[in-house]
């Protein structure tokens, strides 16, 4: 069968495109301080820990017998009413949380980009309402229009990788490998497990793969793959060019209240090729706009259909207040609210993805005695590693912002 007409191998492609998005971005910004080699190694124990939870919400799927159930359908079958009405909460929280984090760095890239080029101050705050305005009514009045500039954004972000990997990597120094304080890492955890996060996707694969079980534990984990050496490779080109302390340190730059723009403009002070410093700006912005599309289509449709929304020119109307007013207030008032937004996310990530499949998997197996062809190895000692390692997530992100960790 040639490759392009190959399910599993498209199913995987789509976990891994799901995966890779604006928490690529942030993973230096909260990791490179920690250094390479330690960040590697969060980098992997992410991805082992993010894959069993897609191996439980695998099986939680199959113990549905509707074939196109999504994840509160399944909640409330295994769980009831409390499953779902945690599902349908985390699931809003955790659109309404990134959909922060990319207006906060899709508007501080602008700000910066209109600065340079009108040689005049523009506030962070204008740019988030020119980000807003411009690709938040595309996604809410012409979805046709959302298709062509994602694939053109797609087509950018392939391109800027590829000539970041090819052109940036002479430029890296083997000194800034040897230093970091890992430290910093444990605060970094909720963002690391939200950028392996691809799980919103499985229900869609079951249908789609008719429910073969190893075509699916194959299209899960070589997806999972995907985005760990994307991780990896970027990891190796941010933290090659930058040092770690200093005005342009890693450090530094993890702790401004613009992470994603002082990236770029520490990049064309530290190397001084200012087309290096452009492609970087590039990847990112490509990299926050796809992503943008993807959560904001998804928030877009969560709220129509779960409070009845006709998409009437009302009804969009209304649809565009609920979608972007909390994400929008949170972005003003916390200026530095990109990592801290991303952050959130993970503990919403943890509770829909940890444990709430942990729960449903324990329900089914050990008191609705459902025998299933498939379930993930280890009976109830990895079921408890999922849910240990769900509150541990949840934990790290309290304890960063309580301040009982150490962070940039």
């Amino acid at each position: 069968m040639k490759i392009y007409r190959n399910k599993t191998f498209g199913s995987a492609l789509l976990v891994g495109g799901t995966s890779i998005g604006a928490g690529m971005l942030a993973l230096p910004l909260t990791t490179g301080a920690g250094g390479f080699f330690p960040s590697s190694i969060l980098l992997f124990i992410a991805f082992a820990f993010m894959l069993l939870s897609l191996f439980f919400l695998l099986e939680a799927t199959l113990m549905s017998e509707k074939v196109n159930a999504n994840l509160i359908t399944i909640c409330k079958e295994r769980l009831g009413p409390v499953g779902e009405f945690t599902a349908w909460v985390s699931f809003l929280m955790l659109l309404y949380s990134v959909a922060a984090a990319y207006l906060s760095g899709g508007g501080s890239l602008i700000a910066d980009v209109l600065s340079a080029g009108l040689k005049m101050h523009i506030s962070a705050n204008v740019g988030i309402f020119i980000f807003l305005i411009v690709f938040g009514f595309i996604v809410v009045f012409e979805t046709k229009a959302v298709d062509a500039i994602n694939r053109i954004c797609m087509a950018g972000l392939i391109l800027s990788f590829l000539f970041l990997l090819i052109f940036v990597t002479p430029h890296v120094e083997m000194s800034n490998y040897s230093g970091g304080k890992p430290k910093y890492l444990w605060a970094a955890v909720p963002v690391v497990v939200l950028s392996f996060t691809s799980h919103i996707i499985v229900p869609s694969l079951r249908s789609y793969l008719s429910g073969d079980v190893s075509k699916l534990k194959k299209a899960l984990f070589y997806g999972s793959l995907i985005p760990l050496l994307f991780y990896l490779v970027w990891e190796f080109l941010i933290i090659g060019m930058l040092p770690l302390t200093g005005k342009y340190g890693l450090e530094t730059i993890g702790g401004a209240p613009h992470p994603v723009a002082g990236l770029t403009d520490a990049l064309n002070a530290i190397l001084g090729i200012p087309w290096v410093a452009i492609i970087v700006g590039l990847f990112s912005f490509f990299a926050l706009v796809t992503s943008f599309f993807g959560v904001a289509l998804s928030l877009y449709d969560f709220l129509a259909d779960g409070f009845k929304i006709k998409k009437t020119i009302k009804g969009r109307a209304t649809l565009l207040v609920l979608m972007f007013t909390p994400p929008l207030l949170f972005s003003l008032f916390y200026p530095g609210g990109f990592v801290l937004a991303l952050g959130y996310a993970g503990v919403f990530v943890a509770i829909l993805y940890g444990l709430l499949p942990a729960f449903m998997v324990w329900h089914g197996r050990y008191i609705e005695k459902k025998k299933e062809r498939f379930q993930v190895f280890g009976g109830r000692l990895t079921l408890l590693v999922m849910l240990i390692g769900s509150f541990a997530i949840i934990f790290f992100q309290i304890a960063a912002t309580q301040g009982w960790l150490p962070t940039l």
